[in-house]
């Protein structure tokens, strides 16, 4: 076990991997990893949303974006009381380490158009109100259909 702060790097062997705080977490103990030989990202909770299923373009549908701001609110509803300008900093710092993949473990892998659009996507929710939650009747519906289609 290692415990590794943000702005600290892990050699892997082949790579080295810098870890970072990412813009949206659950828990304090949360990093992301960045290596910069591949351009590739971790950031955990981050860019949370609802896929409709595989996406593989550089701009994500309306639905998807929309449903990352409801997404990213529930995780780290904490957004509501930041502080806009220290929170886009911090935002454009993680953005700045240059990633061209990113990977969540909530969401569709994102680069290009998509990845500028999860960042300022992102950002906009600091100071901004919590996004409800759906409620008790919204998944019993979904429980209910998903029944449905499985015995069909």
């Amino acid at each position: 076990m290692r415990w590794l702060e943000p702005g600290d790097r892990l050699d892997i062997g082949d790579r080295v991997l810098q870890l970072f705080r990412p813009p949206i977490f659950d828990g304090p103990t949360t990093r992301g990893l960045f290596d910069r030989r591949s351009g590739a990202m971790w950031i955990v909770d981050t860019f949370a949303c609802l896929t409709p299923g595989p996406l593989d373009a550089d701009v994500l549908p309306a639905e998807v974006l929309a449903s990352m701001s409801a997404w990213n609110s529930a995780v780290s509803p904490w957004h509501a009381w930041l502080d806009r300008g220290i929170y886009r900093k911090h935002v454009d710092a993680v953005e700045q380490l240059g990633a061209t993949t990113v990977a969540s473990a909530h969401g569709p892998v994102l680069r290009g158009g998509a990845l500028d659009d999860a960042f300022d996507r992102v950002r906009g929710l600091a100071g901004a109100p919590i996004i409800p939650t759906p409620g008790q009747e919204l998944l019993d519906t979904l429980v209910a259909t998903t029944l449905v289609e499985s015995a069909g």
